[in-house]
C-alpha cells in the first residue's frame, strides 16, 4: 500500500528525487523553448572541470569559504532526518571510505582508509577487505571489523528502531565476519550485486551503530566522528556557520587548507557573497547564474540532475501503451535541453537514458523509442482510434483525450517545460490540461503520491551507482517511489539480472538492454541533463565542478603565490 509517510520518505532518498528541482530563472524569455537546433557532441562537458594541481603548487593554509542551502537537522547522514539535506555534503571534508568515486562514475581503492577491497567468491558473493590499520575514528579508536559488524546491523532494516534512510544493499548482506585480525572482515551477499562497493565499509564507529537512540538523535547539534582529513570544529545555528578544522588523529598526507567553512544561505545570497568576496566558490543555477558569472571561473561539469516527464499509464487513455508511446514521439526534447543549457551559458544535453548519464562509464543513448517524430505519433494515434476532430484534437467514441499535468505554482523553469510538453502535445492532437498546483512536500505528497496526474514533470538525481536505486522507481507497481502507474515484470526481471551480473561488460550491455525495454514501456520520458555549473575563484584548485569524482581534501587549496 501506497502511505504518504513511507513515500514521502522515499522521495528523499539521494540518487531519487530532487525536490528543489523545479525552481529556476524567472525571466520570461529564457522560459520560452527555442526553434529546434542541433546539438554538438563535441561540446560534451566534462565530468570533472575545477583546476587541477600538483600537491606542490598548492599553498599551505588558508581557509576555504564554501556555502549550503540548509542546516540539517541531523548531522547524521544516514538517519532520515537527513534525507535531502546538505549534511552529507558538508561533511564531507570530514569523512572517507574504503573506495573513492571516480571521473566517470567507476571506483577505487581508497588507500588511507583500505589496503585492498576484493571479490574472493561469486557463489555467495563474498568481499574481503582489508583496513588501513592507522585509520581512526576522531576519538582516536582504530576502524575495525566490529565497525562494519554494528554498522550493517543498524542499517539492515532488521531492527526499526533504526531510523534509516534506506536498508538497500545492506539487507542483501547474509553475514560480515572477520578475518586474521580486527583490521580485516568478509561481507557476504545472499545475492550478486553489483553495486556492492556501497556496502562494505562502516560509516560510523560500532558505539553509535549499537545505540537506536545515539543514532537517531545524537548528531542533531553536531557532527558525526570524523575519520577523514578535517572535523567539524564549531556548528553555530544561530548564525548558520559550520567551522572545520585539520583532523589532528588524520594519519594520511597533511592538508593543504588551514580549514574549510559553510555559510548557510538560500541561493541568491550565495552568489551576492561570492561577488561581494565573501565565498570563495558558489554553485550556481538558473536564477543565479547572471548575477555571478562575472567573478573569478566559472567551471562546467556534466550534470546529475536531469529533467524528465513521468506518465501516469495506471488510468484513462495512458493505460494504453501505444498512447504512452504517442506522448513520447510528439516531445521534442532537444528545444528543452537549450533551454536548460541557456540559462547557464553550457551546451544543450537532451537526455537517451533513464538510467544512465552522459560522461558515466557505460552511458549511450537509447532514445530510439522515444524519438521525436511527431508524424509517427499521429500515426500510432490513428491506429490506437483516437480520430482528429475539426478543431484539431483527437477523441475515441465520443471521449476527448485530454491529459492532466499538475503544474507547482511560481516554478518558472518547471512552468515552461510543461507548457513546451503541452505544445508538442496539442501539435498532435492531445489537449493538455495545465493546472496549478502547491509546491515543495506538498507537491510531491497531495500529487504525485497519490497519482493525481496523467503527467508530471520534476528533476531526478543520478548517481555512480544508479540501479539499485533506480529499480523501486519502475518496479514493482506498488513500490512507494514508483508513480508511473504500472510495473511491468520484464522490467522488474530485467533490474534483477542487471543487479545481479558483476562483470562490468556484460552488465553495461544489460543496462542498455533494460534501458530499451523502459523506453518501449514509457513510464517516463527523459528530458535534459543540467549542467553543473560553478564559480571559482581564480586561485582555487582541486575543487570545483565535478559529475562524480569526490575531492581529495588534502589537496584542495589554493596556488602559490608567485
Amino acid at each position: 500500500m501506497r502511505t504518504p509517510v513511507a513515500a514521502a520518505a522515499s522521495l528523499l532518498l539521494a540518487g531519487s528525487l530532487v525536490l528543489s528541482g523545479c525552481t529556476g530563472s524567472s525571466n520570461d524569455d529564457e522560459d520560452k523553448p527555442t526553434a529546434t537546433p542541433s546539438t554538438d557532441s563535441n561540446k560534451a562537458l566534462p565530468s570533472t572541470a575545477w583546476q587541477d594541481a600538483d600537491p606542490a603548487d598548492v599553498a599551505a593554509g588558508g581557509t576555504l569559504r564554501l556555502a549550503a542551502t540548509t542546516l540539517p537537522t541531523n548531522f547524521n547522514p544516514l538517519q532520515a532526518d537527513s534525507a535531502n539535506s546538505d549534511a552529507a555534503r558538508i561533511l564531507a571534508p570530514t569523512t572517507g571510505g574504503a573506495i573513492r568515486i571516480t571521473a566517470d562514475g567507476g571506483w577505487m581503492v581508497d588507500p588511507d582508509y583500505a589496503r585492498s577491497v576484493e571479490v574472493v567468491d561469486k557463489s555467495p558473493l563474498k568481499i574481503r577487505v582489508a583496513l588501513n590499520p592507522d585509520a581512526v575514528w576522531q576519538g582516536g579508536t582504530p576502524i575495525t571489523a566490529a565497525d562494519m559488524t554494528a554498522f550493517w546491523k543498524a542499517q539492515n532494516g532488521s531492527d526499526d528502531d533504526f531510523e534509516v534512510i534506506s536498508s538497500a544493499g545492506y539487507d542483501d548482506i547474509s553475514g560480515v565476519k572477520q578475518g586474521r585480525d580486527r583490521f580485516s572482515y568478509t561481507v557476504t551477499f545472499d545475492e550478486p550485486t553489483a553495486e556492492w562497493p556501497l556496502y562494505v565499509y562502516p560509516r560510523l564507529p560500532k558505539n553509535f551503530s549499537s545505540s537506536p537512540k545515539l543514532f537517531n538523535q545524537a548528531f542533531r547539534k553536531r557532527a558525526i566522528p570524523s575519520n577523514g582529513p578535517f572535523l567539524v570544529s564549531s556548528i553555530d545555528t544561530r548564525k548558520g556557520l559550520i567551522v572545520q578544522r585539520p583532523n589532528p588523529r588524520w594519519w594520511g598526507a597533511k592538508p593543504k587548507l588551514a580549514g574549510v567553512t559553510w555559510n548557510i544561505a538560500d541561493p541568491g545570497l550565495q552568489a551576492e557573497a561570492y561577488v561581494d568576496g565573501g565565498l570563495d566558490a558558489v554553485d550556481l543555477e538558473a536564477s543565479t547564474y547572471a548575477k555571478a558569472k562575472g567573478t573569478g571561473v566559472v567551471q562546467r561539469a556534466a550534470g546529475i540532475e536531469w529533467s524528465q516527464v513521468t506518465l501516469n499509464g495506471g488510468r484513462g487513455a495512458l493505460k494504453d501503451v501505444a498512447v504512452r508511446r504517442a506522448v513520447a514521439r510528439a516531445i521534442n526534447r532537444v528545444p528543452i535541453a537549450v533551454t536548460t543549457a541557456r540559462a547557464l551559458g553550457g551546451p544543450p544535453a537532451p537526455l537517451g537514458s533513464l538510467l544512465l548519464l552522459p560522461g558515466q562509464k557505460g552511458y549511450r543513448d537509447s532514445s530510439d523509442p522515444i524519438a521525436y517524430e511527431p508524424d509517427r505519433a499521429e500515426e500510432i494515434l490513428d491506429d490506437a482510434g483516437y480520430a482528429k476532430g475539426a478543431n484539431g484534437m483527437r477523441s475515441k467514441r465520443g471521449k476527448p483525450l485530454e491529459l492532466i499535468m499538475p503544474v507547482p505554482k511560481d516554478t518558472p523553469t518547471s512552468s515552461a517545460r510543461a507548457k513546451a510538453i503541452a505544445a508538442d502535445l496539442e501539435q498532435v492532437g492531445i489537449r493538455v490540461k495545465r493546472r496549478s498546483a502547491p509546491t515543495g512536500v506538498d507537491f510531491y505528497e497531495k500529487i504525485v503520491i497519490p497519482l493525481d496526474f496523467d503527467l508530471v514533470t520534476f528533476q531526478r538525481r543520478g548517481s555512480a551507482f544508479p540501479i539499485t536505486a533506480a529499480k523501486p522507481l519502475y518496479y514493482p507497481i506498488d513500490s512507494p517511489q514508483n508513480f508511473t502507474g504500472i510495473g511491468p515484470k520484464r522490467i522488474g526481471q530485467g533490474f534483477d539480472a542487471v543487479i545481479r551480473t558483476l562483470g562490468d561488460e556484460r552488465r553495461l550491455t544489460r543496462i542498455a538492454k533494460l534501458d530499451e525495454w523502459l523506453l518501449e514501456e514509457v513510464p517516463a520520458v527523459p528530458l535534459a541533463v543540467t549542467p553543473i555549473v560553478v564559480a571559482v575563484r581564480k586561485d582555487v584548485v582541486n575543487y570545483g565542478a565535478a559529475q562524480f569524482e569526490q575531492p581529495d581534501w588534502t589537496r584542495v587549496g589554493f596556488t602559490k603565490k608567485k
